[in-house]
Formats: structure tokens, sequence, C-alpha cells
């Protein structure tokens, strides 16, 4: 498994956690909040989460585009572009 995939393994991980839900059901393209039915709270959990087990600092500016793993991928992608 690439260092990617265990990246993404484990964030699909944290949300279905927090979410109470099982990992199958956070698929790439998952809307978290209209399928999964996280709120506000739930999110910042998610970002705070992911920012600790992954140890990257991610703008709270950031929170509106953690609508689905996707964009949860994209921002963390541009974050660790914008810091090399």
């Amino acid at each position: 498994m690439s260092v990617y995939s265990q990246e993404v393994e484990k964030i699909r991980e944290i949300i279905a956690e927090i979410l109470e839900v099982e990992v199958d059901q956070v698929e790439m393209d998952t809307d978290l909040v209209e399928e999964l039915e996280a709120d506000s709270m739930m999110a910042l959990e998610i970002m705070a989460t992911i920012e600790k087990e992954l140890d990257i600092k991610i703008p709270e500016s950031e929170l509106p585009n953690f609508g689905t793993l996707n964009e949860i991928l994209s921002v963390l992608n541009s974050l660790k572009v914008a810091n090399l």
C-alpha cells in the first residue's frame, strides 16, 4: 500500500469514527453533510484530528472545503505543495 493510499485510508477512518458510520460509507465523493449528516462541530473535529494525525496545520478558512473526502485530499495536497 502506498503512502498516499495509507493517508487516504487514515482520513477515511477518522471521518467514519467521528461521524459514527462504517468506513466503507466514506467514499471519495460522499457528501459528508448531505449523506452522512455531519454538522459544523463534526467538521471541526475532523479537521483537528487530521491536523494531529498527519502533523499538518489546516487554516480554519479551509473548513468550507471539507465537503467530501476528495475535497479534503485536495486541500491537504495544496497545503503540502505550499509548504515545500
